[in-house]
C-alpha cells in the first residue's frame, strides 16, 4: 500500500462517525478527501498529499498524536500535520489570530495544504453551510480565510488562483451578485 493510500485509510478510520457541520451532514472524511484531491491536482508531492489526508487527525481525533503519525508516516508528514494543527487548548479567537500570524512561516507543503483546506471550507459555506450561520458570519469567515491565505508565502500560483475563485464565487453567492 502506498503512503497516500495508508494515509487515506488511517484518516478514514480516525474520522469514522464524525459529521461535517454543514446542513448536508456529510461524513467528515469528505473534507480531507477534498483537500487531498486539490493538493494532488495542484501537483503536490506525495508527502503533502498524505499530510492533506491527515491534516485534521491530531486536532479532531484524539488520541492521535504527532509521535504516532511520525512512526507510521514518517517525520516529514508528521511535521506537515503539526504545521497545520491548531492548539485546541487555546480560545477560538486566539487560534484564528495565530493562523494569520503564523501563515508566513509555513513550508511549501503546509502552505499548499492550507490553501486547499480554506478553499474547501469556503466552498462548503456556499453549498452546505452550518445551521445558524447567517450571511455576516459566512462573510466574516471568508474574510478571515482570505487573511490567512494572503499571509502565506507566495509559492503556489495555481492554488492561489483556485482559492481566489472560490472566494469570488462565495462572496457573490452571499451578496446575491450575478457573476
Amino acid at each position: 500500500m502506498t503512503l497516500i493510500e495508508r494515509a487515506r485509510v488511517f484518516a478514514t478510520e480516525r474520522h469514522d462517525g464524525q459529521i461535517r457541520k454543514g446542513a448536508a451532514a456529510e461524513p467528515y472524511i469528505t473534507h480531507p478527501q477534498e483537500v487531498a484531491a486539490l493538493v494532488e491536482q495542484w501537483g503536490g508531492e506525495e508527502n503533502w498529499i498524505a499530510a492533506a489526508w491527515l491534516h485534521d487527525t491530531v486536532e479532531d481525533c484524539p488520541p492521535t498524536s504527532f509521535a504516532e503519525l511520525d512512526a507510521i508516516f514518517g517525520a516529514e508528514v508528521a511535521a506537515l500535520v503539526a504545521e497545520l494543527t491548531d492548539d485546541k487548548a487555546l480560545p477560538k479567537a486566539e487560534r484564528k489570530a495565530l493562523q494569520v500570524k503564523n501563515a508566513a512561516k509555513k513550508s511549501a507543503g503546509a502552505a499548499m495544504i492550507k490553501i486547499a483546506d480554506k478553499c474547501c471550507n469556503i466552498r462548503a459555506l456556499r453549498v452546505s453551510a452550518p445551521a445558524g450561520w447567517g450571511r455576516e458570519r459566512k462573510l466574516a469567515y471568508v474574510d478571515w480565510a482570505n487573511a490567512v491565505v494572503g499571509a502565506l508565502p507566495d509559492m503556489h500560483p495555481v492554488a492561489l488562483r483556485a482559492f481566489n475563485e472560490e472566494v469570488r464565487f462565495t462572496r457573490a453567492a452571499l451578496i446575491d451578485v450575478t457573476l
